[in-house]
Order: C-alpha cells, then sequence, then structure tokens
C-alpha cells in the first residue's frame, strides 16, 4: 500500500497551488457565470450574449468576489486534498485492479467533506459576481457585506444555499478530474521512465542508472503534469457543465420566491426546486442546448485552473 503523504506538506502544496490557479483565472470565472445566468433563448456558445457580457464589464467587475475565492480556498482546498490523499491509497488498498474506482471514489468523499467549507464561499462568490445582472435582487458592497446580509436575511442556511446541487454538479466533476489525472499521470510516467531507461541504455549505462531522485524514479516533468491536468480538467468540465449551471442558479437567488428589496416585491429569475428539476426548466424554456452555457467560458476557466492546481500540487509534494 503507498504510504499518504505527510498531512502538513499536503496542505502546503494544495494551498500554494489553490492561490496561484484562482489569480490567473478569476477574471474568466467571473465572465462565465455572468454568461450563465443569461437567459437568452440561443446556441450556448453564442458570441452576442460575450459580447454582452464584456460591454458592461471592468477590470474591477471581473475581480469581484476575487478575495473570498482565494482566502476561501485556502482552508477548503487543504481539507479536499487532505482528505483525498489520506483515502486514496487506503481506497485502492482495498479495490486491487480497480484504480480508477478507488481514485473516483476518493475524489467524491473528498468532494462531500469539503463542501461543507466550498458552499458558502462559492454562494458569496457568485452573487458579487453577477449581483449587477440580478435585477435588484440584492446589493452587496463586498464578501463581509455579503455575509451579513444573507445572515440577517435568509439565517445561515442561506450561506448553504443549494448544498445538495453544489454536491451533485462538484461532486462527480472533482471526481472525474481526479480519477481521470491519476490514470493519464501513470500513463504518462510509464512513458517518460521508459524514455529514461532507453537513454540510459543508450549512453552507456544499465536500466538500472536511470535517473532516481530518493531511492525512487523522479516524477513526471511538470509541463507532462499540465498536460494530464489539462485533458482531466476539459473532460470533467465538458460532462458536468448542466450541473454547474443549474447548481449556480439556485446558490444566486433568494430562498422565497418573491423578495422585497428597498420596498419594491422583486420576483427572482430562477425559481428550482432542486437540480434536476432546474434541468428540467432550462431544457424547457431555454432550448435544450441551453445546458451548455458557458461551456466554453468554463472550460477555459477550469482547464487551466485545474491544469495548474494538480501540475503544481503534484511538483510541489514531490519536492517537499
Amino acid at each position: 500500500e503507498a504510504a499518504a503523504p505527510a498531512v502538513h506538506k499536503t496542505v502546503v502544496a494544495s494551498s500554494i497551488s489553490l492561490c496561484l490557479g484562482k489569480v490567473a483565472t478569476h477574471p474568466l470565472d467571473t465572465l462565465k457565470a455572468q454568461l450563465q445566468v443569461d437567459r437568452a433563448r440561443g446556441q450556448p456558445l453564442a458570441a452576442p450574449a460575450l459580447r454582452r457580457v464584456l460591454a458592461r464589464s471592468s477590470a474591477q467587475s471581473l475581480y469581484q468576489g476575487f478575495s473570498i475565492a482565494v482566502l476561501g480556498a485556502l482552508p477548503a482546498g487543504a481539507v479536499y486534498m487532505t482528505t483525498y490523499e489520506l483515502l486514496k491509497p487506503r481506497l485502492e488498498a482495498r479495490l486491487p485492479g480497480m484504480r480508477f474506482v478507488a481514485d473516483f471514489s476518493a475524489g467524491l468523499a473528498a468532494e462531500a467533506i469539503s463542501c461543507v467549507l466550498w458552499c458558502p464561499i462559492d454562494v458569496v462568490k457568485e452573487r458579487l459576481q453577477v449581483q449587477r445582472d440580478m435585477g435588484g435582487l440584492y446589493e452587496y458592497r463586498g464578501p463581509a457585506d455579503a455575509v451579513r446580509q444573507i445572515f440577517r436575511s435568509e439565517g445561515v442556511l442561506g450561506l448553504y444555499r443549494a448544498y445538495g446541487a453544489t454536491l451533485a454538479a462538484f461532486g462527480p466533476q472533482t471526481a472525474i478530474n481526479l480519477a481521470l489525472y491519476e490514470h493519464f499521470e501513470q500513463r504518462a510516467k510509464d512513458v517518460y521512465v521508459r524514455s529514461l531507461l532507453r537513454r540510459a541504455a543508450e549512453s552507456g549505462g544499465g536500466a538500472t542508472e536511470a535517473p532516481r531522485l530518493g531511492g525512487e524514479l523522479p516524477p513526471i516533468p511538470p509541463w507532462l503534469a499540465f498536460a494530464c491536468a489539462s485533458a482531466s480538467g476539459l473532460t470533467a468540465c465538458l460532462v458536468t457543465t448542466p450541473l454547474d449551471l443549474a447548481k449556480l442558479r439556485m446558490q444566486v437567488v433568494r430562498a422565497s420566491r418573491h423578495v422585497a428589496t428597498q420596498g419594491q416585491v422583486v420576483e427572482q429569475p430562477f425559481n428550482y426546486r432542486n437540480i434536476f428539476d432546474g434541468l428540467r426548466q432550462i431544457a424547457a424554456q431555454e432550448g435544450p442546448q441551453a445546458l451548455f452555457k458557458g461551456a466554453l467560458m468554463r472550460c477555459v476557466v477550469h482547464v487551466p485552473q485545474t491544469a495548474i492546481f494538480l501540475g503544481t500540487f503534484k511538483s510541489i509534494l514531490a519536492r517537499l
């Protein structure tokens, strides 16, 4: 059974990796959120919707919710990766010959645990990102004001709005992403090690003289880890876009169907009973193709974000 990395090493590596990924991609994440609350019928990748969003955007508006996304991701990401790294070797030992299933299950369990932190972070971040597109439903001056207003008007459950939908969306995405990454990484490592051994043999040394690190074969280079993470992230994003779309729309509305704001009653744009009802309503009202609204932007966000995260996480962990 492979030993799990030390907890403190996992925490350090995951925190650094998450920060790098968030800094690089948050403006794109804001554009993705604003595209997903657009209810116009049409193609999910239509340029007019993106032009409308960009026309009313500024550098400042694209970084709405950035501080809570980064600061909140530190503990949430550390909990996620620590749980995953602890569960993965144990499940692989219990499920011999079923490594993909073991890694998928470890990712799903890690998401279920860390979602206690991720969900409130997501609610606040996404409401800040789309508040100007919500018809005056709420107006937050920043993350702290958003938390205060949500807690006052909706209670603590308001911070856990669409918790089940968050699990339903993020669980499969992260589980697919990590399981595929482990699979791609193992295949890439096999090819990389064979190339090292071949070069060692061609240079006159034996196969056992291939470069080693700490008594083991060295990790794959960062560019190869980045490529593996990009492929796994792209697949996970495309498959789970409809779930993410319904989840986001459930999180950015408040608990009541009609909400009084500054003395006026505002009808909320999305009223879904659950994530499956959301998928049904989106397909019926906006067309089946609308289920993939923001898919391209989501891939543009999450592929580099997860690639930076997983690629740098593995590289940092190997050097600690």
